[in-house]
């Protein structure tokens, strides 16, 4: 089976979708599939609308038994899909729909968004990552007859590199996480400063840059709070990324929305208890349980959320039980695998029949 998978922007980031393109597209190379990795251009909206054109023009359908979109690709395949339908059948794998989880400036850009879209949602199958995410497609009118749920996988990490419930030293608290304004990093800052915390680091890993008005914006904040109580590491190996889990007492990403959420399975993964909010697919990926879920944009309440897991060992262990628990439950990358494999087989099985 010849497979086209097209995205658009750096597909070496380490962000939840790239990260699981990446492990969807190898895992398949590896069961035998054939897939080309096709990037349109740069992922901003101007990038895309000039990248589109250029992929009307390069991209021949007819190569290939199916053809998945990356939905993060939505402007520069709006123009083709209906042409591209014509000779193949098409998969929309939807992280996340730019509508639903924010990032545009003001209504027109919203109306704009849902346009882009909505050649997506006629695609002949399309892929969430969550049932929340395909709750999210069956309300905009997709038939769930359409839609496949395949969540990310995670490979899990030993028992013995778990954090452990008691330690000497600080408490260290992590979040890992874009520095964009949907992912909430402003409003952890501002919490974790809202009350004297001398016995605790809070450090701050993944990419600044993304939106530097935003990161302007954090970096004040973090220069007003007391030195040494946060810790900015960027974007670190993934070695280095592990130690911090393991090192950490708990993690916090107060993200007021998410496609699924790779970094809470991680962080469940490593016995963290975790503080995010209840918003999108996360309360049923964290569990009540292992997790403090607060409102999103709650700066108080996310501050008394640290608060009190900052405060209290015997509370942070009993979660820590509970995440490890938890974790042991999530699907594998290879169940992701099969399931992607599982659609692919079944749209070109089913033939050119458009959507259903």
């Amino acid at each position: 089976m010849r497979i086209a998978f097209i995205t658009v922007g750096d597909t070496g980031r380490k962000t939840g979708g790239y990260l699981y393109n990446g492990r969807v597209i190898s895992g398949l190379r590896l069961r035998g599939l054939e897939v080309e990795e096709f990037v349109a251009g740069g992922a901003s909206p101007d990038e895309q609308r000039e990248a589109a054109p250029r992929l009307g023009s390069t991209f021949d359908p007819s190569k290939f038994d199916t053809i998945v979109v990356d939905a993060l690709a939505r402007i520069a395949v709006a123009p083709h899909l209906v042409r591209w339908q014509a000779f193949r059948p098409v998969v929309a794998l939807v992280h996340e729909l730019s509508s639903v989880a924010g990032g545009g400036s003001g209504p027109e850009a919203a109306v704009r968004e849902l346009d882009y879209e909505e050649p997506l949602l006629r695609a002949n199958r399309l892929v969430a990552v969550s049932d929340h995410g395909k709750n999210v497609l069956v309300a905009r009118g997709v038939s769930p007859r359409r839609i496949y749920v395949v969540p990310p996988g995670f490979d899990g990490v030993p028992s013995a590199a778990r954090s452990p419930a008691y330690r000497d030293g600080p408490v260290r608290a992590l979040c890992v996480a874009q520095w964009i304004p949907r992912k909430g990093i402003l409003t952890l800052v501002e919490a974790w400063t809202l009350h004297e915390r001398k016995i605790a680091v809070l450090e701050l890993i993944g990419e600044t840059n993304a939106d530097p008005d935003y990161t302007t914006r954090v970096r004040a904040a973090i220069d007003a709070a007391p030195l040494g109580s946060i810790v900015e590491s960027g974007c670190v190996s993934d070695a280095s990324l592990g130690a911090s889990y393991a090192a950490a007492d708990l993690f916090v990403l107060p993200s007021r929305y998410e496609g699924y959420g790779i970094v809470y399975a991680e962080a469940l993964a490593f016995g963290l208890p975790i503080i995010a909010c209840d918003a999108g697919p996360v309360p049923e990926l964290v569990g009540r349980g292992a997790g403090v879920l607060i409102r999103p944009n709650g700066r108080d309440e996310l501050s008394a959320a640290l608060d009190l897991l900052l405060g209290d060992p015997a509370l942070r262990a009993k979660m820590s039980d509970i995440a490890g628990r938890r974790a042991s439950c999530l699907p594998r990358w290879e169940d992701t695998v099969a399931g992607f494999e599982d659609v692919l087989r079944t749209v070109v099985g089913a033939g050119r029949t458009g959507p259903m």
